[in-house]
C-alpha cells in the first residue's frame, strides 16, 4: 500500500509538466506494485519516481527485469478444457476445468471470433468456421476431419449424458452426420420430438424471421407513439387523472335544496369510490373471462397464471370495499337521517356496475329476489343500462368458463383411459375396509372424555354407521346422482368439472397443479368477500335506519339479509371439499 501511495504521488507531481512521461511511468507503477519483493526495492522505486528522469527510469527497469521475467513465466497463458466426467457446457464459468496444451485448443475449438480476450470465444457472432473437432483428449471419441464441429459426447467409460438428456446416442448422431442424412441440430430435435411429440415444435427460419419483423414493427410503432404523445400535448398530473371532473362531481342534495349536511359529502365520496372499484373489477373480470374462454377449454399455463393474478387482484379490491364500511360507520344514524329524505327515490339497488359484476361472476336469475313486483334490471333508470345488464346475464360468465376449463384439465391430466371417479371409489372402499377392521379390533369406545366405555352391542351400530357413510360417500362419485343435484339446482358445475376440482384439491401439492389451485382459491375468496361485503352492508343498514324501508322501495335490512343467504356463486368449489379423503387413504397414482 505504501509503494502504491508513493507511486501515485510521483505520477501526480509529474503530470503537470510531463504528461506523456506520466502515462509511461503510470503503467510501470501498476506493474511494480505486484513485483516489488523487498523493502530495499520499494525504497528505490520511491526515489526514482520522485525524480522521474530518463536515466532513473532506465536503471529502475534494469533492476526489476528479473522479477518481470519471473512474473511472465508464472502468468503464461493457459488453456482451459472441461473435465471428462461432466456434461458438455462451453459457456458455464462455474464448470470445473482442466489445463491443456494451447496448440490442441486451436485445433479443437476452431477459428472463433475473439470479442473480449485472446482465450475467450465470441458469444456475439457465432462465426465459427467448419473446422473440425479433433485431437480431443485421448479418451474422447474421434470423428472424421470433415464432420461437424459439434461435440458428440463422452465415451462409454463415462456417464452417457446424451442418453440422460434425451438426445440419442452419440454414435447415432455422428453416423447420421457422416452419411449426410441430417445435421446434429436437427437430429437432436428429431429425437426429442419422438420422446415428446406434443411438446416439441420445429421452428423454421421463416418463423423466426416473421417473429423478428413483428417484434421490430411493434417496437417501432411504440417508439413513434411515445414520441407523438410527448410532442403533441403537455400532460400534467391534474389533466391525466381529469381531476377537474372528478373533484367537481360531488353535489350534496341537502345543499341544493336546503342547508348542507356535513356528512353527506362522506356518503357521496364513499359510493363514488365503490363505483370506481366496480369499474376496475369489471376490467379484470373481462380480461380473465377472455383468457379462459378458449376453444375446447384449454388454457395455456401462462394465461392461467395471469388469470390467477388478476383474480387475486379482485380479491384485494373486495377487501378494500369491505374496509370502506369502517369509514362509513363513523357517520351517526342522526347525521344520515338529516339528509336521507333528499335521496329518494335513488337507491344503491340502481348500481348498474354492481349488477354487471354479479352477472359476470355467474349469478343465476333464480338467485335473485324480486321486490316491488318487477325484475331487478327494471329498477335501473335508463333503458340502455337495462339492456346491458340483461346481455351480461345471458352472456358467458366466469363460472361458465371455469367449468369448461376444469373439464378440459381433467382430460389433460388423466387422459381418456383413466377414470378418476373410479379411483376415488376404490379409495373409499379401501378406507372403509380399514375402518371395519379397527371397529372389530376395538369394539368399545368412549362416548365422551368423562364417560365410560359404551356397551358391547355398539359394535353393530358402529358398523352400520360406517356402511351408511360409505354409501353416501360413494354416491358423490356417481354421475347419475350428480345429474339429479344439477336438475334440482343444488349444483352448478358438471360432474366432470366437479371431479376435476376434487382432483386438484386432492393433489394440490403437485407443482403442476398449484396455479390451478391458486385460481380456485381466489374464486372462493372472491365469493366470500362479496358475502362479507353484503353482511357489512346489511349490518350497517340495520344500525343506521333500523327496520325502515329502503329509499328504492325495498324492505331495507330484511331484503339485504335474504339476498345474502342466496347469492353465493362459487359454492360448488367449496362443496368439493366434502368429496375429499385423508391423504393417507389415497392409493398411489
Amino acid at each position: 500500500d505504501a509503494v502504491l501511495v508513493t507511486c501515485l504521488h510521483g505520477v501526480g507531481a509529474a503530470s503537470a509538466q510531463r504528461p506523456t512521461r506520466t502515462i509511461i511511468i503510470g503503467g510501470v507503477c501498476a506493474g511494480l506494485v505486484g513485483v516489488a519483493a523487498s523493502n530495499n526495492l520499494r525504497e528505490k522505486i520511491a526515489q526514482f519516481l520522485s525524480t522521474c528522469t530518463k536515466s532513473a527510469l532506465a536503471r529502475l527497469i534494469k533492476q526489476i527485469s528479473p522479477y518481470i521475467q519471473e512474473k511472465e513465466t508464472i502468468d503464461a497463458p493457459v488453456t482451459l478444457h472441461m473435465r471428462e466426467d461432466i456434461p458438455l457446457s462451453f459457456w458455464d464459468p462455474e464448470s470445473p476445468m482442466v489445463v491443456e496444451d494451447p496448440a490442441k485448443t486451436a485445433e479443437t475449438f476452431g477459428n472463433w471470433n475473439i470479442a473480449w480476450g485472446t482465450d475467450r470465444p465470441s458469444m456475439h457472432g457465432w462465426d465459427r468456421e467448419p473446422s473440425q473437432v479433433s485431437n480431443r483428449r485421448s479418451s474422447r471419441q474421434q470423428v472424421d476431419s470433415k464432420t461437424s464441429s459439434v461435440p458428440i459426447g463422452p465415451d462409454p467409460s463415462r456417464p452417457d449424458w446424451h442418453k440422460i438428456l434425451g438426445l440419442g446416442k452419440p454414435s447415432d448422431i455422428s453416423r447420421g452426420v457422416s452419411e449426410g442424412l441430417t445435421t446434429p441440430d436437427s437430429s437432436s430435435m428429431m429425437s426429442g420430438s419422438e420422446l415428446y411429440p406434443d411438446e416439441m415444435t420445429e421452428v423454421t427460419a421463416e418463423d423466426i424471421e416473421a417473429e423478428r419483423k413483428r417484434a421490430d414493427q411493434r417496437s417501432r410503432d411504440r417508439a413513434v407513439g411515445v414520441r407523438k404523445a410527448v410532442q403533441t400535448r403537455a400532460l400534467s398530473y391534474y389533466d391525466y387523472l381529469q381531476l377537474d371532473r372528478i373533484l367537481d362531481a360531488q353535489r350534496p342534495q341537502s345543499l341544493v335544496f336546503d342547508l348542507e349536511v356535513h356528512d353527506e359529502m362522506l356518503f357521496i365520496i364513499i359510493h363514488q369510490t365503490y363505483e370506481l372499484w366496480f369499474k376496475q373489477m369489471l376490467h379484470e373480470l373481462d380480461s380473465v373471462i377472455s383468457l379462459m374462454n378458449q376453444p375446447g377449454g384449454r388454457v395455456e399455463e401462462g394465461d392461467l397464471y395471469v388469470c390467477a393474478n388478476r383474480s387475486e387482484r379482485c380479491c384485494h379490491i373486495l377487501k378494500v370495499l369491505v374496509h370502506q364500511f369502517d369509514v362509513l360507520e363513523t357517520m351517526t344514524p342522526q347525521a344520515f337521517n338529516d339528509f336521507r329524505d333528499f335521496l329518494a327515490p335513488a337507491s344503491g339497488f340502481q348500481s348498474k356496475q354492481f349488477r354487471l359484476v354479479e352477472n359476470k361472476l355467474g349469478m343465476r336469475p333464480d338467485q335473485r329476489i324480486v321486490h316491488s313486483g318487477c325484475p331487478y334490471y327494471q329498477h335501473l333508470p335508463k333503458v340502455e343500462e337495462q339492456e346491458e345488464v340483461r346481455e351480461s346475464e345471458e352472456g358467458t360468465s366466469l363460472l361458465d368458463t371455469v367449468g369448461v376449463w376444469l373439464e378440459r384439465l381433467l382430460d389433460d391430466c388423466c387422459g381418456p383411459a383413466w377414470d378418476f371417479a373410479a379411483y376415488m371409489r376404490q379409495a373409499i372402499e379401501l378406507a372403509a375396509e380399514h375402518d371395519r377392521g379397527a371397529i372389530r379390533k376395538y369394539p368399545a369406545v368412549r362416548s365422551g372424555p368423562r364417560h365410560a366405555f359404551s356397551a358391547s352391542n355398539d359394535q353393530p351400530a358402529a358398523l352400520e354407521e360406517l356402511e351408511r357413510k360409505r354409501a353416501a360417500h360413494l354416491k358423490l362419485f356417481e354421475p347419475a346422482a350428480h345429474q339429479e343435484l344439477l336438475h334440482k339446482g343444488i349444483r352448478q358445475l358438471s360432474f366432470k368439472a366437479t371431479m376435476a376440482c376434487v382432483f386438484i384439491q386432492s393433489f394440490s401439492t403437485n407443482i403442476s397443479l398449484q396455479t390451478a389451485q391458486r385460481l380456485l382459491n381466489n374464486l372462493v375468496a372472491m365469493d366470500e368477500d362479496i358475502a362479507r361485503w353484503r353482511h357489512r352492508h346489511s349490518s350497517l343498514v340495520l344500525r343506521i335506519i333500523g327496520s325502515k324501508s329502503g329509499t328504492g322501495g325495498s324492505s331495507g335490512h330484511a331484503y339485504l339479509k335474504s339476498v345474502m343467504d342466496k347469492s353465493r356463486i362459487f359454492v360448488d368449489l367449496c362443496h368439493a371439499s366434502h368429496y375429499l379423503l385423508p391423504q393417507h387413504s389415497m392409493p398411489p397414482l
